[in-house]
């Protein structure tokens, strides 16, 4: 290849768990290309991974980079490799740009008539491919590669969506594993997933560990895999679903938004393969105490409206029940009452100890100073702070954070 930028680009896309080919376009496509997904499924392979007839021939000497999506919404990049007698690309893929799921793969074999006995091994296919949430950045990246390779303005990026193959003759199965078998685990697994997300929606974290952890759950995902990309792979799904989950228990978009983004970064962080098992109780564990905390399930919609609000504005020291109740057009008097009768509390008492839960939360999740978190939770007066604290959890917050995070 003898091209700096794309033996970096083979390097950086390898360290992202998606596999790199080198490839001459006049050939057939090796059936590795898309890691002998259509070798195991297809009985009689006369499609390829990506349909080459709609890249332009002239599609090195126009340094042309396709982005190209297969019938099994796996994607391909194909990077001309350039000063080449023979039209020779670096094809980078596959990857997911949605949420691998039972439902979505039975979707897709609905979709294109794969037989049932199939579902098992595709499901694990599409777990193991490396799933990206944003391919913004990744689309970036590549047209700053294209730029060090070919000259800024002296190539052009192409989308190709590859058209559905009539007719297509599919094994029955990819394993011994009989189709009333196959259909039987996924109709358990998914049985497992909804009774999963009903506890994290509860709050009820040991639930939620008990069918997350059965090995049902786990059999189908391919997690005997001891690559560290395709447990994060996992884990970025299975964040997923604990955000979904979390929502369905009617917890603020602030606060989801929030644990969404801390859980990804403490999957990306992972090190080593080992950690995935610990990472999942943290998920797990964190979801269910934001649940438990900020969660309006049970209440009548104006009150969940103002409970959102409160969720809202929280951090702001100013929150009282005058500014909520201008804010969002409801009579003072109406709402002090109303207040009272759905919480069984002042408006004054449910904010103190909102922000008290917020702090908890904060000292569970974050390694904030007090201070900070103090601020964060609406209240300036690290006294003040202190007091009420000390007067929900019978200790301080400094000691709070010793005692669950002893050093």
């Amino acid at each position: 290849m003898q091209n700096a930028f794309l033996e970096f680009t083979q390097s950086f896309f390898d360290k992202m768990g998606i596999p790199t080919h080198i490839a001459n376009l006049n050939d057939p496509l090796s059936d590795e290309i898309d890691m002998g997904l259509r070798k195991t499924i297809v009985s009689k392979r006369d499609n390829e991974a990506v349909s080459l007839k709609d890249i332009a021939e002239s599609f090195a000497q126009n340094n042309s980079i396709y982005f190209a999506e297969d019938i099994y919404t796996c994607h391909y990049i194909f990077i001309p490799v350039p000063e080449q007698e023979l039209p020779v690309a670096m094809i980078l893929g596959p990857y997911l740009t949605e949420t691998p799921s039972i439902q979505r793969t039975q979707e897709i074999c609905k979709r294109h008539g794969i037989p049932q006995g199939l579902i098992s091994f595709i499901n694990q296919y599409y777990s193991s491919t490396t799933y990206l949430d944003n391919t913004s950045s990744l689309e970036y990246f590549i047209e700053t590669v294209a730029e060090k390779i070919y000259g800024a303005g002296n190539y052009s990026i192409e989308y190709l969506k590859q058209d559905a193959v009539e007719n297509t003759e599919y094994l029955s199965s990819a394993e011994s594993t009989s189709n009333e078998s196959t259909v039987q685990q996924l109709e358990h697994r998914y049985v497992l997933e909804e009774k999963m997300m009903d506890a994290i929606a509860k709050g009820d974290y040991d639930k939620a560990m008990h069918y997350s952890t059965d090995k049902s759950f786990s059999g189908l995902d391919n997690r005997a895999s001891s690559t560290l990309r395709s447990r994060k792979n996992f884990l970025f799904v299975f964040n997923t679903l604990c955000r979904k989950a979390a929502q369905r228990g009617n917890v603020h978009p602030v606060y989801l938004d929030e644990m969404s983004r801390r859980m990804a970064i403490r999957i990306e962080n992972m090190t080593a393969p080992g950690e995935d098992k610990e990472v999942h109780r943290e998920i797990l564990r964190k979801y269910c105490l934001m649940v438990q905390q900020h969660s309006t399930s049970g209440f009548s919609p104006v009150m969940q409206k103002v409970l959102n609000h409160i969720s809202q504005y929280l951090s702001e020291p100013d929150l009282t029940l005058q500014s909520t109740a201008l804010e969002l057009g409801i009579n003072k008097s109406y709402l002090s009452s109303l207040f009272k009768k759905e919480t069984g509390s002042t408006f004054t008492n449910y904010v103190n100890k909102k922000r008290i839960d917020h702090a908890i939360f904060m000292l569970n999740t974050t390694d904030y100073p007090v201070h900070t978190i103090a601020s964060v939770c609406g209240i300036t007066d690290m006294t003040y702070f202190t007091r009420l604290f000390k007067k929900e959890k019978g200790m301080t917050p400094t000691q709070y954070r010793n005692m669950i995070h002893p050093k």
